[in-house]
């Protein structure tokens, strides 16, 4: 265990890409947000909601996968093996996703005490995004980051181990199969049925449930890759 706690300082080498990058694009989103809806005329009350938090999980998963692309072969250097160098990442993205998932959680409350920043801005507190249990609340924000994190982090590995022709050659393939599965779903009429579940479901299923399930199979797709890729 200390060897990989000794391996994930290693990534704050690349703090910039997780962490500076991240939260100062989701300000950036913010302001601008808040500079637009405060402009906006008040002929249109409540439509002061924004996907403008989405910026925040898309850049911390490209962080991760460029974590992958830059560390793996210094840690290779450096003799750490596959397996530490892999555990150690997981832990930093487990870690990050809580402790972000803290943070906008804190935010969502100050969004909430100041009306949404005085212009009642729903930019943390999303609809459906939104729930009233605060531990759970804070789930949903983290869970998202672990499922783009190791999506990105199982597409990283997957580049160091077959190049860009692996990569590519996975992308369409999926593309693919994503296209064959619609065309079955709509021949035989699903769709309807889809919708009905999807719209049963709990949020706590669709936000949390289904995304760390999605992420815990990337993450050991990710340990199974990792094992055989070259620096």
């Amino acid at each position: 265990m200390t060897r990989i706690l000794d391996v994930a300082r290693l990534h704050t080498v690349a703090w910039v890409n997780q962490i500076a990058w991240p939260w100062g694009i989701m300000a950036s989103s913010l302001a601008i947000n808040i500079l637009i809806f405060a402009s906006i005329d008040e002929a249109a009350p409540g439509k002061t909601s924004t996907g403008g938090l989405s910026s925040i999980y898309v850049v911390a998963a490209i962080g991760a996968a460029v974590s992958i692309s830059q560390m793996f072969p210094f840690a290779l250097g450096m003799s750490v093996t596959r397996r530490t160098f892999y555990l150690a990442t997981t832990l930093v993205t487990i870690v990050q996703a809580v402790v972000y998932g803290v943070l906008l959680y804190l935010l969502n409350l100050v969004e909430g005490v100041t009306d949404g920043f005085g212009i009642q801005l729903h930019f943390f507190r999303v609809p459906y995004v939104d729930v009233s249990n605060g531990l759970l609340q804070v789930a949903v924000y983290a869970v998202p980051f672990l499922f783009l994190n190791f999506l990105a982090i199982f597409t990283a590995v997957w580049f160091v181990r077959f190049g860009t022709n692996g990569l590519f050659t996975v992308i369409v393939a999926t593309i693919l199969a994503l296209g064959l599965l619609a065309a079955l779903v709509t021949w035989q009429g699903w769709w309807g049925d889809i919708w009905h579940w999807l719209s049963t479901q709990h949020q706590a299923s669709l936000l949390v449930g289904w995304p760390a399930l999605v992420a815990a199979v990337a993450a050991l797709g990710g340990l199974a890759g990792i094992r055989r890729a070259n620096a």
